[in-house]
């Protein structure tokens, strides 16, 4: 709260006649938090019970003004009011993000202030001091939003990354079965290569519709460098052209054969997965990885029941 300061007494120096409007809207201005608008005047003045019209208000601010009383500043896009009670003049700080206003009085301000306006022969009636810019709060927040920002912004790129390289692998996945089912002269063999490639395109298909959303809705991607220290070379690890390059060489590459070599293939592709998740730091890199890892056992699994299912029929 603001000290009060004697209006009748500050009235009598500027030979002003004392009214209960004016002491009504003199005591308003000294409770008051902050710098109120007219209408905020207005508003508080109701609330303590007294009807007085905008336009006295307005015409005792004016008043007050040419006398010195009070100082007219422009905050937040408001023009509002504040008594001169010997206080010194103050800085507003202004956030820009939550609209607070911290004072900030200073001697040496309004030491400055009377000096400069002495000098140039100026009385001072309007001034404002106001610093725009970020509250303490505020510049936390921004700090954590940019944080957050940042950390979004990475975990896009390494799911980005993971995509790419178990897309590659997919596709070469997907290659090698179909050379595979046209190289196989056994019918089995042939059938059960054709069967294998249908399931890799239709996984192919899935992880491509998965990159195309995520590159669609964050296409600054493009313009990003890997952060996954993995070469899509690592396909042809996993599906080597030398053990397609046995298939077909006989008549024997029949169903079982071709079952043997796609275990071992998923095996290696199960294996790559698991291990390169734990090199990774990135959760959502991490995750990706293990997802496929699952995805490749589960197709191992089938493969091997079905491997021991023929076995028995055998």
């Amino acid at each position: 709260m603001k000290p009060r300061g004697g209006l009748q007494e500050l009235l009598d120096r500027q030979k002003l006649k004392k009214t209960s409007q004016r002491e009504l809207i003199w005591n308003v201005l000294l409770e008051a938090k902050g710098h109120p608008s007219v209408e905020q005047i207005r508003d508080l003045l109701l609330a303590s019970g007294h009807r007085i019209g905008v336009a006295t208000i307005y015409r005792t601010l004016k008043l007050l003004l040419a006398s010195g009383l009070v100082r007219q500043s422009r905050l937040n896009g408001m023009t509002r009011y504040e008594p001169l009670i010997g206080e010194p003049n103050h800085l507003h700080f202004i956030c820009n993000e939550c609209g607070s206003n911290v004072e900030f009085p200073s001697r040496k301000v309004e030491g400055l202030i009377k000096r400069v306006t002495a000098e140039h022969g100026f009385e001072e009636r309007y001034s404002r001091y106001v610093i725009s810019g970020l509250c303490k709060s505020c510049v936390s927040n921004e700090a954590a939003a940019s944080s957050a920002s940042e950390k979004h912004r990475l975990e896009r790129v390494f799911l980005r990354d993971a995509l790419e390289i178990i897309v590659a692998i997919e596709r070469r996945g997907y290659t090698f079965y179909s050379n595979a089912a046209r190289r196989a002269k056994d019918e089995g063999g042939r059938r059960m290569f054709q069967r294998l490639a249908a399931e890799e395109a239709d996984h192919l298909k899935r992880l491509q519709e998965e990159y195309k959303a995520l590159v669609s809705g964050s296409p600054w991607l493009k313009q990003e460098r890997s952060r996954l220290s993995i070469s899509r070379k690592i396909a042809e690890d996993i599906f080597p052209q030398k053990v397609l390059a046995t298939i077909g060489e006989t008549t024997n590459t029949n169903n079982v054969a071709a079952l043997t070599i796609a275990m071992d293939l998923e095996k290696k592709s199960h294996q790559f997965f698991m291990n390169f998740a734990r090199q990774i730091n990135d959760p959502t890199g991490r995750k990706v990885f293990l997802d496929f890892a699952e995805d490749e056992n589960s197709h191992l699994q089938t493969l091997e029941a079905e491997y021991r299912r023929i076995q028995v029929v055998r």
